[in-house]
This record gives C-alpha cells, sequence and structure tokens, in this order.
C-alpha cells in the first residue's frame, strides 16, 4: 500500500511539472506573438505555478486523510501505537528482570 501511494504522488508531481512546461511554453508563445509581454507572462505564470503548488498541497491533505481513515477502519496499529507498545514492552521486561534477579539468591540459597 506505501508503494502505491508512492506512485501516486509521483503521478502528481509529473502531472504538475508537465503542466509548468505547457503553461511555460503557451507564455512565450503569447510574447512571441506580441500578445503578452515577458513581465505579465511572469505574472500570470508565477501566479499558475503558486495555484498548482496549492492544490498539490490540499491533494496531498486529502490523500493524507483518507489513507488514516481506512487504515483506522481496518484496524491497522499506526506507528505511534506501535512506539507505545514497544516501550510498554521494555517496561515489562525490566520488571520482569527485577523480579528474576530478587528471586535468583533466594532460590540459590534454598538448594544449598
Amino acid at each position: 500500500m506505501k508503494d502505491w501511494v508512492k506512485k501516486g504522488f509521483a503521478a502528481g508531481l509529473g502531472l504538475a511539472v508537465v503542466s509548468k512546461e505547457r503553461a511555460e511554453k503557451t507564455m512565450k508563445d503569447l510574447v512571441k506573438r506580441g500578445e503578452m509581454t515577458p513581465n505579465a507572462s511572469r505574472e500570470v505564470l508565477d501566479k499558475l505555478v503558486a495555484k498548482g503548488e496549492q492544490e498539490q498541497e490540499q491533494l496531498d491533505h486529502f490523500l493524507r486523510e483518507r489513507i488514516r481513515k481506512v487504515l483506522n477502519e481496518m484496524e491497522i496499529a499506526t506507528r505511534e501505537e506501535m512506539d507505545q507498545l514497544k516501550q510498554h514492552i521494555r517496561m515489562l521486561e525490566t520488571r520482569l528482570d527485577r523480579v528474576e534477579t530478587r528471586n535468583r539468591p533466594q532460590e540459590e540459597g534454598e538448594t544449598s
């Protein structure tokens, strides 16, 4: 699933790059034909790029939230939950080691 998500993001990024290249080409053509000044062309292109970046961020946010919801519905543990479980296991192992250490001298003394 992680690979699928990465491919989706890469496809979105690829589309954004292609779209930017097309927009740049269109702006250059308009400037060549005298239908737009270089400054106006740059301004329009900057606005298009900013809008594209904003939409990409919104898409990323939407996808992350959707994936989080799907994983939650599947009851798959999150990284945070796994870290908490690991910490709890370490704490239990420490407590068990203490109990075993306390009982060891008593057991050795009883067998002598």
